[in-house]
Order: structure tokens, then sequence, then C-alpha cells
């Protein structure tokens, strides 16, 4: 289940309130001897996060389907996506344990669909919740945050510490997998947007032969829209990477529905529309371009088509 974008709702009576983690969206199967964690595309990830395995423990002599985020800290105690960068994209088990003791994460426990073979999507939120909580115990890495009644004082708190901002909740809703449903609302603190790579700029300088910037959209309608370019945020390994992945997804045709404006259209290398990168930005020009927008990194676990603009 997914939410919209919006702001937050003016009546907050039958409204739970959540932080919005800046992290990576899991849903787990455990059983009684084994734990498979799976991003929103279905990939599995269980090798990436070896840590996680605490959650066994956590479930104890039950069965259960759970979502979730994997979140990782900074120094400050603050989620960042930066530093979760380190961590994902990484299917060897030798590499990823080492990672997990240099960047651990914790898994954000929000809600259970299925309990000892009892499918769960239909009950409430409130009752969801209830479950959960009697029946996952937390650890470490294993931790079940918060609700709030009142919005308006988590925003704000949300605002105070620089997080990137809440998500409301109908109590009495259930929970409807695969769906962007309205009775989950996003309300961002912060611009932060997963965006389409549709193709890539050559940099000069000490980018030369290399990525200079990518060239960026969501769809409107269905239709994949060019809203500018994003240059900055990059670190060396990571326009390394990048360009062995675009690489592989070069295509002759702009993807977009609109060719972008000169000098983009003219000079773009053009890729399948495949990868999905998170951006932040200043603010939406009134031509519905980014301006002052800087890479975060690579979202695998969200599906392109599913990237849309929000307002």
């Amino acid at each position: 289940m997914k939410a919209i974008a919006g702001e937050l709702p003016a009546n907050g009576r039958g409204w739970w309130f959540e932080v919005k983690w800046d992290g990576m969206r899991i849903v787990a199967e455990v059983t009684s001897d084994d734990v498979v964690l799976r991003s929103a595309r279905g990939t599995d990830v269980t090798v990436t996060f070896p840590e996680l395995d605490d959650l066994r423990a956590s479930v104890g002599d039950h069965t259960a389907v759970l979502d979730g985020e994997v979140v990782a800290f900074d120094e400050a105690g603050r989620p960042s996506f930066a530093k979760l960068q380190h961590r994902m994209h990484v299917m060897d088990r030798r590499d990823a344990a080492k990672r997990a003791n240099e960047t651990p994460v914790v898994l954000m426990l929000f809600d259970i669909l299925w309990l000892d073979g009892v499918d769960l999507t239909r009950r409430s939120t409130e009752e969801r919740r209830e479950v959960l909580t009697s029946t996952i115990s937390s650890s470490p890495r294993i931790q079940i945050p918060a609700s709030f009644e009142d919005g308006a004082a988590l925003l704000e708190a949300a605002r105070a510490q620089g997080l990137e901002g809440v998500v409301a909740k109908r109590i009495e809703r259930p929970y409807q997998p695969g769906r962007r449903s309205p009775d989950w609302r996003k309300v961002k603190v912060r611009n932060t947007q997963e965006f389409v790579v549709g193709g890539w700029l050559g940099g000069g300088g000490t980018r030369a032969g290399t990525i200079g910037s990518l060239v960026i959209g969501c769809h409107v309608d269905g239709n994949l829209t060019w809203v500018g370019n994003v240059g900055t945020g990059f670190s060396t390994a990571e326009l390394r990477r990048l360009s062995g992945v675009l690489a592989a997804l070069a295509i002759d045709d702009c993807p977009f529905a609109t060719l972008p404006d000169n000098p983009t259209g003219r000079t773009a290398h053009w890729v399948r529309p495949e990868v999905v990168a998170q951006v932040a930005f200043g603010e939406w020009t009134p031509d519905r371009r980014l301006r002052h927008p800087v890479y975060l990194g690579e979202r695998d676990d969200k599906p392109a088509a599913d990237v849309t603009c929000d307002p």
C-alpha cells in the first residue's frame, strides 16, 4: 500500500500520524526458520541487510508478513538516505556483512499483513496496529515507531528535527496491497521526490568522459514528462557505478513524451526509463521544472512506472 502526496487532513479526527522515514520500503516474510526481505519491486534483498535476521527473534513462535522501512541514521540521529546508499545494491554476502558493521540499519515496522496464516489486510489500521504491537518485540535493529494523534504537532517536530515529513493514515481503513490510496497521505517538510532517469549529459573538466548530469522526469497521465537535469550530489564512486548501469540501458530514441528543451534534447544520451533517482530540490518553477535539484541516490525499491509528478 502506498501513500498519495498532500496536506495534513483539515480535521485530524479519524487519522493517525507517523514519521515519514527517509529509507527503503521493505516487506518481510518471517517463518519458523527463515526471514525473507523484499523491496517494493519484489526483489529479494535479504542478503543486503544481514543484521535484520534479528527479525526472526522479534516474531517469536509466529509466522508473519510485515511492512516497514529500512533506515540508516546519520551522526545526529536523523534518517539519512545518503547513508543508506552505502548499503543498497549490495548482493555479495561478505561485502554486505562488512557494510553492516560500518553502517548498520534499523527496520522500522509500521504494519502487519499476515499472522500465522491469517490475512489481516481487511482489518482496520487500528486493529492491525494492536496485533503488531502485541505480537512483535523490539530490538536494537527492529523497531515499531510510535503513532500520534496530533498531526500538526508532529509535522512541526519533523520540521524542527530536519526530517522528511509525516504520514497520515485513516484509523478505520483496511490495508490495500499494491494501491496508492488517499487513506494514506504523505506530508513533506522538505522537497524530495523520486524521478525517472531518461538520459544523461556528458561532463566536462574532472567529469570529462563520464556523466555530467542526469536527464530526469516523472509521469503525468501516464506520460513520462521531463522536469530538468540534476548534476550535483554525486560521489566519484556513484558516478562510476551509474555509468555502468546507464550504459546497459542505452537507446536511440527519447523516452520522454515531448523532447526536452534544447540543448538537452540535442545532446542527451537516451536510456530506457528504468532507473529511479531520489532527488532533493528547492521548488517547482511555474513551468514545472525543478529548481536547484541535488541527487541523493538511486532507488531500486521503486518501479519507474509508479513515479508520478507529485504536486
